[in-house]
């Protein structure tokens, strides 16, 4: 229920800002165990982003698959930068299946 929710709220989020989202370099890496990721992003900007990334990974449990997702301002020119380390919460993450990241640059107050 509660990544259901999580994934509603950021494809709402990115409908939202469709128009102004950018899709960026990153990386979703399984970390030493298997059960936890390590997820980064690349601003390619000149501004401060939001940058929102999702990893889908296939998994023994769950229907087979997993989704980790990270959302954080990420500083202009950033480089592979670490949005989060998440754990699957004791599950073994076999490997990536999908990947998406998008950055949108946050609205001026007029």
């Amino acid at each position: 229920m509660r990544s259901q929710l999580a994934g509603w709220l950021a494809l709402s989020m990115l409908a939202a800002t469709a128009a102004s989202a950018e899709t960026v370099p990153f990386t979703c890496t399984i970390l030493p165990g298997e059960e936890s990721v390590r997820i980064g992003v690349t601003n390619t900007a000149a501004t401060p982003r939001s940058c929102l990334v999702s990893c889908r990974f296939s998994t023994p449990l769950w229907g087979g698959e997993a989704q980790i997702m990270c959302a954080h301002m990420v500083p202009q020119g950033a480089k592979d930068v670490e949005m989060c380390t998440k754990t699957s919460g004791g599950v073994k993450l076999v490997a990536l299946t999908h990947g998406a990241a998008d950055c949108i640059r946050p609205r001026t107050r007029r």
